[in-house]
Parts: C-alpha cells; sequence; structure tokens
C-alpha cells in the first residue's frame, strides 16, 4: 500500500496540505461505487530558495474517496501530472481542467507562444486492482502562425499498464510539428 493511502479526513480539502492552495476541486464518483468522491489539484508552495525565472514545484493530484463512514479517504497521488504554474511559456499557466466521469477522470494541461501544445490524460478505475490505470494521451501542438497542426492519441496498448500513481507525463513520447 502506497504510503498516506489509509489517511482518513472529515472532508477532502482536510488533505491540502499547510501552505499549500487549492487549485480545483471536482466531485463526483471516481470509482463507481456510486458514493460522491473528489480530485484535487493542489498547488504546494514554492520553496524560499528559488531563484527568478526559476520553476516552482509541479502540483499534486489527489484522489479522495467518499467513504460509507461519511470520511474521507487518500486513495492515490501523483505529484508529476500537473506541471508548475509558471511551466505553461507565455500562455502562463498550464493547468487548464479536470473532469469526473462514473469511474473514470482526465486532467488537461496547455501551454506555448506560437507554438501550443494541449496534452489530455486520462484514467479508469479497475476495481478488481482497486486502481486507476492510463487510459489514454492526447497530445496535440498548433503553429499559431501557420496552421499547422499534428496531434497523436497514445492508446493503454501503446504506452503500457501504468498506474495514475506511477504516470509521469515525460514517458510520453512528444508530438512536434513537422
Amino acid at each position: 500500500m502506497e504510503a498516506g493511502r489509509d489517511e482518513v479526513k472529515d472532508s477532502a480539502q482536510a488533505f491540502v496540505p499547510a501552505g499549500a492552495k487549492p487549485l480545483e476541486t471536482i466531485k463526483g464518483d471516481l470509482n463507481g461505487d456510486g458514493i460522491e468522491d473528489a480530485l484535487l489539484v493542489i498547488d504546494p508552495p514554492a520553496p524560499g530558495n528559488l531563484a527568478a525565472g526559476e520553476n516552482g514545484p509541479d502540483r499534486i493530484v489527489m484522489l479522495v474517496l467518499g467513504g460509507a463512514d461519511g470520511k474521507w479517504h487518500l486513495a492515490a497521488r501523483n505529484n508529476k501530472l500537473v506541471p508548475c504554474s509558471n511551466c505553461g511559456g507565455v500562455m502562463g499557466d498550464p493547468f487548464g481542467y479536470a473532469r469526473v466521469s462514473s469511474g473514470s477522470f482526465t486532467v488537461v494541461n496547455s501551454g506555448g507562444s506560437r507554438e501550443r501544445w494541449t496534452d489530455s490524460y486520462t484514467f479508469r478505475y479497475a476495481p478488481a486492482d482497486k486502481a486507476w490505470w492510463l487510459e489514454g494521451v492526447s497530445r496535440q501542438v498548433i503553429d499559431t502562425e501557420t496552421d499547422a497542426e499534428n496531434k497523436k492519441d497514445f492508446t493503454a496498448a501503446e504506452l503500457g499498464k501504468v498506474r495514475f500513481e506511477d504516470f509521469d507525463p515525460s514517458s510520453v513520447p512528444a508530438v512536434t510539428l513537422p
């Protein structure tokens, strides 16, 4: 069991570490059990020793399950899925949005300047494993001056069987303009 997965709290927001800022809280049924859960995107505090122009830490994405006991339980977390607040280039903060469907969720990031990129990551819950597995990644890049575009959808079959908490976006091939 991953460290911290047995944490139990009275509210989903109680999982936000001290000094961190919640960017997004999306409620929905993450594991298909009919009980409301929450996906949290959290901006951790930047270390005090960052020089101007240096990137801060990537965001934390937590999956917090509502229990039949009325308590919230940390199920999984990923510290690499959403880049830091200034990692989106000229476009600014790269975190776009998240959405939850019954038993699955998607996180979308985007950024760039002349070449704008968008990455969409989808995970699906597997009840037998009590885990969320990577279902697919969509990567797109568009040149804003020429309208040249390249998009590639990667399936779980292409990327391998990867748990949400182990997923690193840098493991997915980059999509570039021809």
